[in-house]
Formats: C-alpha cells, sequence, structure tokens
C-alpha cells in the first residue's frame, strides 16, 4: 500500500468530514445495538453505501450522484457565492497579545478556565473566509496551525506569571535563587 500519514498540526475544523464521522458512528452504534456485537468490518462498506446513497440536506442530492458534471451546483449548496461574501476586518491587529481556547478533556469540569495561561502575540492575519490568525510565543517562536477569531482572547500583558513550582535552588553571591516553572507554560520557558 502506498499510503502516506502525515498531519498539520493545526486545529482548523473540518465540520464536513466531522458531520460525516458522526453519522457513520451513529449508524454503527445502531447495528451493534441491533446485532449484540462490536464487529463492524463485515458491514462497513454496507454502511458507507447506506451513507453514500442517502439523500443530504446540505447538498440536495445523495453524494453518490455527485459527478464532474454537477460540481459546480454542488459547491454552489453547499457554499453559496464566495464572491458575494465579504472579507470581514479582522478583530486583531499584528502585535496584539491573545490567550487561545483550551480543549476541555472528558473530566475536566466546566467551571475551571477554558483559555490557556500562556500569552501569544499575532504574527499574521491570514485573509480569508472566515480569518485566520499565525501566533508567536513570548520566545518569538511561530506556533504552528492557525486560529480563528473565536478561538482567541485579547489580553493586556501584565508580567505576572504564577510559578507552578521550584525546580532547583542555587545559592549565587549570597542570595538564593530558585529555577522555576511557571504555570501554563512548556518547559522552554522555565528560568531562574
Amino acid at each position: 500500500m502506498n499510503a502516506h500519514f502525515f498531519t498539520t498540526n493545526n486545529e482548523t475544523k473540518a465540520s464536513i468530514v466531522e458531520r460525516f464521522h458522526r453519522t457513520l458512528m451513529s449508524k454503527m452504534t445502531r447495528y451493534f445495538t441491533e446485532y449484540n456485537t462490536r464487529k463492524y468490518i463485515d458491514v462497513i462498506a454496507k454502511l458507507i453505501s447506506s451513507y453514500n446513497h442517502t439523500w443530504h440536506r446540505s447538498i440536495k442530492m445523495e453524494p453518490s450522484s455527485v459527478n464532474i458534471d454537477n460540481q459546480e451546483e454542488v459547491w454552489q449548496n453547499l457554499y453559496g457565492d464566495l464572491s458575494k461574501q465579504k472579507l470581514e476586518k479582522p478583530s486583531f491587529k499584528v502585535g496584539d497579545t491573545v490567550r487561545i481556547s483550551k480543549w476541555k478533556g472528558r473530566f475536566e469540569k466546566g467551571y475551571e478556565n477554558n483559555w490557556s495561561r500562556e500569552i501569544f502575540t499575532v504574527h499574521q492575519i491570514v485573509p480569508r473566509i472566515p480569518t485566520v490568525y499565525k501566533l508567536r510565543n513570548l520566545n518569538n517562536k511561530v506556533i504552528e496551525g492557525t486560529f480563528y477569531e473565536k478561538e482567541m482572547q485579547k489580553v493586556v500583558d501584565s508580567g505576572y506569571y504564577p510559578v507552578e513550582k521550584v525546580i532547583k535552588k542555587r545559592k549565587r553571591k549570597g542570595k538564593i535563587e530558585y529555577f522555576v516553572k511557571f504555570q501554563g507554560y512548556p518547559d522552554e520557558f522555565n528560568s531562574w
């Protein structure tokens, strides 16, 4: 097989694929329940065929009926006329300091902070619909991936960085110094 795995280190959403995955998982769950099994390899082709031959509201036809001749119609049904959509004025400027939204795990509390402790700077505005941003950390290292406006919160860098833990202790010229890890920051920010 000539397949290569790669990732883009990006949280930019893939809503169409996510919707397909949800629908397929729903069909699989119904199958698991009806036949009291978790084995799906023998029916996956039927489930996908069922999906492909079901009318989809978003494209206003069955996916199996999409072809090169009607691809423009499908595009219009899905996205509308992009030439009529206006590029909105960005909410952030290059140089703004921001926090990014934090993905919550399954068991994290809803009342805990939804934003990273780490502060970033807007490095580049990528003009597209919707606008996305490239960020860099406080060490001027550009972060891989892009971020939507909804995933960013403008902040003022107060210069206050809470210490998570003391890693080492030393004495220099009669003064005690501590090597610390800052809360919410990667190890590259540890310092004396």
